[in-house]
């Protein structure tokens, strides 16, 4: 999973947290207003809906990220639900916001990991290199002729 995707549905799950928190404050004070003066009782029919559809998003974006993003390469369901479900219960809130921008920003890289490393005994490393390394390495094999074009397209979409 792209590790800019990653942060932004980490702030969006952050961010429902502090919208729940937001409501049950909002439910406490509709409480403790004068009944006279109190708003209507579907307001905090509709806070108590809003809170556990919050609860419901933030979910399923775990879900999303778990295990590096694996579920959220195998089916974008978990995500999607949470978008929808976000823009539902509020479309100008931040988390919809971060949510949207997640959904188009697929290959930008924002910010950038260092190359892997991985201990392999006691002083030998093996570098995982970036995907930005392996298209450069193909692109130099196809301009040296060692791969057809065919080869070139064909391991650039297994790369992307």
């Amino acid at each position: 999973m792209n590790t800019t995707k990653k942060w932004l549905i980490i702030v969006a799950i952050i961010f429902n947290f502090v919208e729940i928190a937001w409501d049950i404050y909002a439910i406490v004070d509709w409480f403790q207003t004068d009944p006279e003066v109190r708003s209507s009782v579907f307001y905090v029919v509709f806070t108590f809906i809003t809170i556990a559809c919050c609860i419901a998003i933030i979910v399923l974006l775990t879900m999303a990220i778990w295990k590096n993003g694996a579920l959220f390469r195998q089916r974008y369901g978990y995500y999607m639900t949470a978008l929808v479900l976000s823009i539902i219960v509020n479309l100008l809130s931040v988390s919809s916001i971060l949510l949207i921008i997640t959904m188009f920003i697929s290959d930008w890289v924002w910010i950038k990991p260092d190359k892997d490393t991985t201990k392999v005994g006691d002083n030998v490393e093996v570098i995982n290199e970036s995907k930005e390394d392996k298209i450069a390495k193909l692109r130099k094999l196809k301009e040296e002729g060692k791969i057809t074009e065919e080869q070139f397209q064909e391991e650039l979409m297994k790369l992307l």
